[in-house]
């Protein structure tokens, strides 16, 4: 007698709840670094570069949304280019409000670009010292990777001095801890291709997972190598900062008396059931709104524990209703 074999059941995986993040990125840095090249050729990846392009007067300003698959997170992207200009500096600040993340950049030809850049970072954590809100994810880009891949004599500033600098003033480590060859301990060998992007040889992003500071990289504009990995990672960055910041509300939430308390969801429900809120009745129906035990209201209990009875017709005579 053949049996059937028994059927299974299965439950399609529920689908991850779409959320969408809208931020501000700010793009810093001195003028000729390539600012508006990186800019232009991440939003628009295939069009080729102008050759002759002017410096950015003020800040030009686009959008672009960029799809976290793993969360089902949209991140709408305001980039403002920045000018880079002495003469501006003072309007440039003007865009520092509200900046959820800031993206310096420096040429890695030009020593004095790379000063410059640690000017911009102490500027930006000075004005965007947020108060209650969380202090605006930066990530430090060395632009003109190109040159020196044709050119390798024409480098002036080497990858592990921005590392050393950089883990130095946002994370606290030392500079032998941030140009260590060997990622920290904590991490575990499997997770170093999911975290160091193959799109970029330079990236410093596997360190930073574990000591705190913000990633480094270095592109360029003329193949866009690491471009897109660069807005990839400060989007992942800002859904888990978004994260982060969801779950410490809702711990505060679950802080709050009567929050899904033995008592139930009702703030003012405390041992003596929902006595604790106002409530109008008769006799024993009538309590504090503090809780407490009724005492001189009528209907209730006084002190001396007699219990005491309210005749509406007898209140009216007297002259009062309550």
């Amino acid at each position: 007698m053949n049996t059937a074999p028994p059927m299974v059941t299965t439950t399609a995986p529920q689908p991850i709840p779409a959320t969408s993040i809208e931020a501000k990125l700010v793009v810093l840095g001195a003028q000729g670094v390539g600012k508006t090249s990186l800019v232009s050729r991440y939003i628009n990846p295939n069009a080729p570069l102008a050759k002759n392009i002017q410096s950015t007067i003020g800040a030009s300003f686009v959008t672009k949304r960029i799809t976290d698959p793993d969360t089902a997170t949209t991140v709408r992207l305001q980039i403002w280019d920045t000018a880079g200009q002495e003469r501006f500096r003072s309007i440039s600040r003007l865009y520092y409000r509200g900046a959820n993340a800031g993206l310096l950049c420096y040429d890695i030809t030009n020593e004095a670009s790379w000063e410059e850049m640690k000017t911009w970072l102490a500027e930006m954590r000075e004005n965007c010292a947020a108060g209650d809100d969380a202090m605006p994810i930066i990530h430090v880009v060395g632009t003109k990777s190109d040159m020196v891949a044709e050119d390798p004599s024409c480098r002036q500033v080497t990858f592990e001095r921005t590392i050393a600098y950089v883990a130095e003033q946002l994370g606290g480590v030392t500079a032998a801890q941030s140009t260590s060859s060997t990622p920290p301990m904590s991490m575990k060998p499997g997770n170093l291709a999911a975290i160091n992007s193959p799109d970029s040889t330079r990236s410093s992003g596997f360190w930073n997972q574990d000591i705190g500071w913000d990633s480094c990289h270095e592109v360029n504009a003329k193949d866009g190598e690491g471009i897109e990995e660069v807005f990839r990672v400060i989007a992942r960055k800002l859904i888990d900062q978004k994260h982060q910041r969801d779950a410490a509300d809702h711990a505060r939430i679950q802080d709050t008396p009567g929050y899904r308390s033995e008592h139930g969801d009702d703030y003012f429900a405390g041992p003596h059931g929902h006595s604790g809120s106002f409530r109008v009745g008769y006799g024993d129906k009538r309590r504090s709104w503090l809780g407490l035990p009724s005492v001189g209201l009528p209907g209730g209990s006084d002190s001396d524990g007699f219990t005491r009875t309210w005749d509406p017709e007898e209140a009216k005579r007297r002259g009062r209703c309550c």
